[in-house]
């Protein structure tokens, strides 16, 4: 019984309006609190009136992801037009965190108008999506790496001038890039030491996981889920999952930001994170070698200044 209910977070109780929410009895049985069409009021939660706890149904989490997505997305679009770049991200966050509680068909699709969203915003306020990079969090997580990684990717698409659905498409592959580590143990995503070979092993398998959620998903392009699966292949075959040298345009794109962003901020015990000039000579040397296409890193390149 208890495994059909899930704690709601106290935070987004006000958002389900069509989402039933439930309290548990002392007995522990599930009892309606709240029902479908009617929203709890902030004061009403913020003076304690009602139960501490409240759970909605398992059934009903897609459908709650969607309304907090709706919710937040609105907040987005008033953030991004306010031209505050710290409460883009928080909200970008609150977004991506949500999501991935459940990512799968049904909520990932939702991340589609959050790209609306910052690609349609971006040309009337360059400046906050840019800035976003320079909004700093104490712990540097997989969501805000991915956040990063689309700023800039976005960033590089107006370069070059992509058209809407181009720069959409290259937006939503960056968001959704590492989503694949929704399933990977804990532990290794928080592992401040350098992975053996067997933790490695088990970390690439991030790529494989990522694919198969994505292509569960209902999006119209199949960029997003390759780019998932191919962002970490090299033009060299020395990538992985499969070694290939044939690899999409996108997912090339994805794979030079996605390092680039990492040396630039994520510090290990074997490895400080680096200023940009140092991270793009590091690349270089890949491009040299013939991991990176060099026309790929010379736009990246100038999409910075």
């Amino acid at each position: 019984m208890e495994q059909e209910y899930i704690l709601a977070r106290k935070s987004l109780l006000n958002f389900y309006k069509d989402v039933p929410l439930y309290y548990c009895t002392k007995d522990k049985k599930f009892v309606l609190y709240k029902s479908s069409g009617i929203t709890l009021f902030d004061m009403r939660i913020e003076e304690g009136l009602c139960p501490d706890k409240l759970y909605i149904k398992h059934d009903d989490k897609i459908r709650g992801i969607q309304e907090v997505q709706k919710v937040f997305n609105q907040q987005l679009e008033k953030d991004v037009r306010s031209d505050n770049p710290e409460k883009v991200k928080e909200t970008l966050l609150n977004i991506m965190e949500e999501t991935l509680t459940e990512p799968k068909s049904g909520s990932l699709e939702g991340m589609s108008e959050t790209m609306n969203i910052i690609v349609c915003e971006y040309a009337e306020h360059y400046d906050v999506i840019k800035n976003l990079l320079d909004v700093t969090s104490k712990d540097y997580t997989t969501t805000l790496h991915s956040i990063n990684v689309m700023s800039l990717a976005i960033g590089y698409s107006f370069y070059i001038n992509y058209s809407l659905t181009q720069k959409k498409i290259l937006g939503l592959s960056a968001l959704l890039h590492d989503v694949g580590k929704t399933k990977t143990n804990t532990k290794l995503l928080t592992m401040t030491e350098k992975l053996t070979e067997e933790e490695f092993k088990e970390m690439k398998l991030h790529t494989t996981n990522g694919y198969t959620i994505l292509n569960n998903c209902k999006f119209n392009n199949k960029e997003i889920k390759f780019t998932a699966l191919h962002h970490h292949e090299r033009l060299d075959g020395s990538g992985y999952p499969y070694g290939m040298t044939k690899i999409s345009e996108t997912a090339q794109i994805i794979g030079l930001i996605d390092c680039y962003e990492a040396l630039t901020n994520d510090d290990r015990p074997y490895r400080s994170a680096v200023d940009a000039l140092k991270a793009l000579t590091l690349i270089k040397k890949d491009v040299e070698a013939g991991r990176f296409d060099k026309k790929i890193f010379e736009n990246f390149v100038y999409s910075l200044l």
